[in-house]
């Protein structure tokens, strides 16, 4: 076993992947202006285990003595799972913000799988759990990059799986099967990094009843199989992109896919789910359990950027001391810490499940933090917006403050307070703008689930018999058996309780 270096992972993704672009196919990934700083993105995967300084965090030793990547070692105790969300911070910090790396998606889908696998070989009598682990031993050996595909394309979203009536391939399903496996057809979308891992792991979007038995479908996939495309979602910025005009955009791309099933054949070793239909929603319920708790420890350094570029925007606009400014810096800083109180708590207060030897993320408070982000994002940007001024929409190109003849006239009037360079100033406003594009918050709003999901997994998983016990006991109905937290109070008034046991 060992860990990849930055070149040697480049170097293993040059193969003959299917991957599109702009209606163009790609020969090679790693010089592509756009799909290599996707590549860039993953790459710093490898950087940071690499750097002594993040080895005792990024590294695990094996039974062997073997190192490997930590993320590959199965969730087991409260302390897995803080140091994977510390994994995901330091990884986003490097990556402006962003999650970056080469395992973010692919790990929580890998941590579904054996959670859920577990299970059913434990309730069902299936043997998949065993097909898992030798999965895991694989992709630590090869130090992999892995991405999950869990969303399919849907079609007509009022109709099951089974019951769309245009075509049967909007959600993805078996078509063949051999004595060797099984040959699917369908497609997912929002893939982020398929085009650039060594592995893809696919897990079912939905819960399914019985009619959609061939839809019932978890397994692993080379992102060069035979039959496998991936379609690029578009670049938000030209190939000539720099880092001035384009802070942000220049360097980061997840390279999210619409992924193309065309009858795929996937060996029977690499199957982890097959028709079981009634496990098919317990893969999804997981893999969001971890992944929303992995977007909670992204979003919250995000959102350290973002509340930074407001702070120097008020700074270098002269307004920092306006009480209004002051009372929207001081609600971004809520913002902020807020979601990464929540997200961290869902680690800290995890679920533990000691049958199938495994933890995760408490799904109320990841799925509250997912949500508090999400919900107040566009406040955040509002108040962003304002601080910064309208010079966010009609900032001239980098090209004008850079040409020798108009340059002069644009650092005299983009100046701001005495004291700040234009330069500064100017590259400021860009960081805003790029914070406040149409990829941000489409991503900030729908990536790692929607709000209405977050909605309906606190519902789902909320402690409703505790809130219940805590109104019926304030409101003095008695009940049988009321929840552990109220059943063995003491009675209120005090008094009323020794007066009744004659001790008063």
């Amino acid at each position: 076993m060992a860990i990849k270096t930055v070149a040697q992972y480049i170097e293993s993704i040059r193969d003959k992947r299917e991957v599109w672009i702009d209606g163009e196919r790609v020969e090679d990934l790693t010089t592509h202006p756009h799909i290599r700083t996707a590549v860039e993105m993953g790459a710093m995967d490898y950087a940071i285990a690499q750097d002594p300084r993040y080895r005792d965090l990024m590294i695990e030793i094996d039974e062997k003595g073997e190192p490997y990547h930590f993320c590959f070692k199965p969730m087991m105790t409260r302390e897995d799972l803080m140091r994977k969300r510390e994994v995901v911070q330091v990884t986003a910090r490097t990556c402006f913000g962003m999650p970056g790396g080469a395992k973010f998606t692919g790990i929580d889908g890998l941590n579904s799988i054996t959670a859920v696998t577990r299970r059913m070989d434990k309730e069902i009598g299936t043997s998949y759990a065993p097909r898992v682990e030798a999965f895991r031993q694989e992709m630590k050996a090869n130090d992999s990059a892995v991405a999950v595909a869990v969303t399919d394309v849907k079609g007509d979203r009022s109709l099951r799986p089974s019951k769309q009536r245009q075509h049967p391939d909007f959600y993805l399903h078996v078509v063949d099967e051999t004595r060797d496996g099984i040959v699917v057809r369908g497609a997912k979308v929002h893939i982020s990094t398929s085009a650039t891992v060594h592995d893809i792991i696919v897990i079912p979007t939905r819960a399914m009843l019985q009619d959609d038995t061939p839809y019932a479908l978890a397994f692993a996939v080379k992102p060069d199989a035979k039959g496998l495309i991936h379609i690029m979602a578009e670049h938000e910025v030209a190939d000539d992109a720099n880092d001035l005009d384009s802070p942000l955009a220049a360097h980061i791309y997840t390279s999210e896919s619409l992924l193309v099933f065309d009858d795929v054949f996937i060996p029977n070793d690499r199957v982890f789910l097959k028709g079981e239909w009634r496990y098919a929603g317990q893969f999804a319920y997981m893999f969001a359990n971890y992944h929303r708790a992995s977007a909670d420890a992204y979003k919250s350094i995000e959102n350290e950027m973002l509340v930074g570029a407001a702070a120097l925007m008020a700074e270098y606009n002269g307004i920092a001391k306006a009480p209004h400014i002051q009372d929207k810096l001081a609600w971004l800083a809520w913002y902020t810490e807020t979601t990464d109180a929540l997200g961290r708590a869902s680690c800290f207060d995890c679920s533990e499940d000691r049958e199938l030897g495994v933890v995760f993320p408490d799904p109320v408070y990841s799925n509250a933090a997912k949500f508090f982000f999400a919900e107040h994002y566009h406040q955040a940007i509002k108040h962003l917006v304002d601080i910064t001024g309208g010079i966010v929409a009609t900032i001239p190109s980098s090209k004008d403050l850079l040409n020798p003849q108009i340059g002069p006239y644009v650092e005299k009037y983009l100046a701001g307070k005495e004291g700040v360079p234009t330069e500064h100033r100017f590259r400021m406003i860009k960081l805003v703008k790029d914070i406040c594009s149409y990829f941000m918050q489409g991503v900030t709003l729908h990536g790692e689930g929607s709000l209405a999901a977050q909605r309906m997994s606190i519902r789902a998983t909320s402690d409703w018999a505790r809130y219940i016990s805590a109104a019926k006991r304030a409101a003095g109905i008695r009940e049988e058996k009321p929840h552990p937290s109220y059943g063995s109070l003491l009675d209120y008034p005090a008094w009323t309780w020794r007066k009744e046991k004659n001790i008063i």
